[in-house]
């Protein structure tokens, strides 16, 4: 007999499950925070079970087609409160034998605010106490909201359940009949009881089944267990975990769909910027001199940011929006800037200094970078040039190597093995590939979440992964794991950052080392590439995007694809041990 599940998102201020929607607080794009639409076809794979979502109003009739109802616990100021009538509907389908499931959001505490009275359950409050728990060593002396806490034996919704992870989760104040569930740092964080012929669940945060958490620990068997003890029935627990397995370790679940086109000159929106309507501008900021830029850098460094100040204000703020609101495929593309008109050969040595008349690469890498944060190098990337070329070299040509041109540069984080990694990177083409075949790829985590299992991107936040130190930092060509150890993923569950060297990282265990397979796998599905051309610039996201390089063909006759490159950093003072005071070119040394 089929069971039927409902959802009922539509009084919360906090949950949804509509694609369209977001939280005001959120940058765009930041769709998964709040959102529970993964919910219906998460529990469809419980064998026998259908699921959907209800629409304003039709609570009170709906629940005669339902067993279960999966509700939030409204909080008076951010949510509407159940209206008399729903409430009463709400008690008889319970009394009747229905189930219910009514958990909290994650909001922030409102100091002197009382607590929340639980619907259908006397003497129950939803409190506003977020449970935490100290961090990891070695910063145990700060507490974490994201934790793993124990599940309760003895009661069918924690069958097969070793811990649950909760993040944000608010404690419960229960007393009478609800059984605990799920316990952690001296609170109650779920429990459950009998209410008439039906059954009443309560989870401190509906959290713990969003899409960032669900895959962790074993909360999708608990979502399946509870769902199925609300329904009354007595699944046996090998098809309960099994339904767990596939919520969590085969399902993709997306809160959003994307573009499929890959070239990104051809997708509209923000991440491309078209200067040529404003060539003139641009040309006038150039037309004056400037002091020279490896003579007399500070000066050069200065004048540039004033420069970039006289840039059309449009070309300002998509500069700024780039970094205070990160876009979907981690890239800004600024087409048509202006390049010096007498460009001398494509250099055969990369590391040496070319001489242009005016400096316009220089200029503009240095005018965009001022208001990334601070440009600067590495010493043993070109000699520590801050303005570094990037050109093709007959002994480099196979080499893991930014001077390679018939290997493929795999996807990577640049220099993700450092302890003080660009924030942004910025490629400007000054002369393209003779064919214009070769492809900067790119791949942004938020596209690269949708192709992972909710289990791999659980194992992708934990530090079982080491990168590998580049060849031109000294170690071996090839190299694999000789790096330090770290996540893959880190920063906000729901808009996370992203560490990954698909050449040289390793993963330290086998479920590691499959979810990192996985990735690979997931940025060649989602990557997208620009073709750069003449006074192209491209600025990578390096904490949120991957990027690589296609093979093409070099010549090696002074024609060969031409790019100058520079690395930036939202805050140099924080790498002040590595480099000279008043100096941005970082001497750190790597022991491989």
């Amino acid at each position: 007999m089929t069971k039927s599940v409902g959802i009922d998102l539509t009084l919360s201020a906090h949950w949804r499950a509509d694609d369209g929607k977001k939280s005001p607080y959120l940058p765009e794009g930041v769709l998964e925070f709040g959102w529970l639409g993964h919910l219906v076809s998460a529990l469809e794979r419980i064998p026998g079970y259908r699921a959907r979502l209800f629409e304003e109003g039709e609570l009170p009739q709906a629940l005669t087609d339902v067993d279960v109802l999966l509700l939030p616990v409204p909080r008076g100021a951010a949510d509407q409160e159940l209206p008399p009538a729903e409430l009463a509907a709400l008690r008889a389908f319970v009394q009747s034998g229905g189930g219910v499931l009514l958990f909290g959001d994650s909001a922030r505490p409102v100091p002197g605010a009382d607590a929340v009275p639980v619907p259908l359950v006397p003497d129950a409050l939803l409190t506003e106490v977020l449970v935490s728990g100290p961090r990891p060593a070695p910063d145990s002396h700060l507490l974490t909201y994201g934790l793993d806490v124990t599940a309760v034996p003895g009661h069918p919704a924690t069958a097969g359940v070793s811990s649950v992870h909760i993040h944000r989760a608010r404690a419960l104040d229960v007393t009478g009949g609800l059984h605990p569930l799920v316990v952690g740092a001296g609170e109650v964080l779920a429990a459950a009881g009998g209410s008439g012929e039906g059954r009443i669940a309560v989870a401190g945060n509906g959290a713990m089944f969003s899409l960032p958490h669900l895959g962790r620990a074993s909360n999708a068997r608990f979502l399946v267990n509870l769902v199925r003890w609300l329904a009354g029935d007595e699944a046996d627990e090998a098809s309960s975990a099994e339904a767990a397995r596939d919520i969590a370790g085969r399902q993709r679940f997306r809160s959003r769909t994307f573009s499929p086109e890959p070239d990104l000159k051809r997708i509209q929106g923000p991440h491309v910027v078209d200067v040529s309507e404003s060539r003139q501008v641009f040309e006038a900021v150039a037309a004056r001199p400037l002091p020279d830029p490896y003579e007399d850098q500070d000066a050069f460094l200065a004048e540039a940011e004033l420069r970039f100040h006289e840039l059309p204000r449009t070309v300002r703020q998509a500069v700024i929006h780039f970094t205070r609101e990160p876009n979907d495929y981690g890239a800004l593309l600024v087409k048509g800037l202006p390049v010096d008109p007498q460009l001398p050969p494509t250099p055969a040595d990369p590391r040496e200094r070319v001489h242009t008349d005016r400096k316009l690469g220089e200029l503009w890498l240095a005018a965009f970078s001022s208001a990334l944060g601070s440009i600067f190098a590495y010493q043993q990337e070109k000699q520590g040039l801050l303005f570094q070329n990037v050109s093709p070299t007959p002994h480099n040509a196979t080499k893991l190597s930014s001077e390679s041109s018939s290997l493929l540069l795999d996807f990577h984080t640049e220099t993700a093995f450092h302890p003080h990694m660009p924030d942004y990177v910025m490629l400007h083409c000054l002369r393209p590939d003779h064919e214009r075949v070769a492809k900067t790829i790119v791949s942004n985590v938020r596209m690269i979440l949708g192709e992972l299992s909710l289990r791999d991107r659980a194992t992708l936040f934990e530090p079982l992964f080491r990168t590998g130190v580049d060849y031109s930092f000294g170690s071996a060509n090839g190299t694999r794991g000789n790096g330090p150890v770290l996540p893959v993923l880190y920063g906000s569950p729901y808009d996370p950052q992203m560490t990954v060297d698909l050449d040289l990282m390793v993963g330290l265990t086998p479920a590691a080392d499959r979810a990192l397979g996985k990735v690979q796998e997931a940025v060649n599905r989602t990557k997208r590439w620009v073709t750069l051309d003449r006074g192209d610039l491209l600025i990578v996201d390096n904490r949120r995007s991957v990027h690589g390089r296609s093979e093409f063909t070099a010549r090696f006759d002074g024609r060969d694809r031409w790019l100058q490159r520079a690395c930036v950093v939202r805050d140099l003072a924080r790498s002040a041990e590595d480099h000279e005071t008043g100096g941005r070119v970082l001497t750190t040394s790597f022991a491989v």
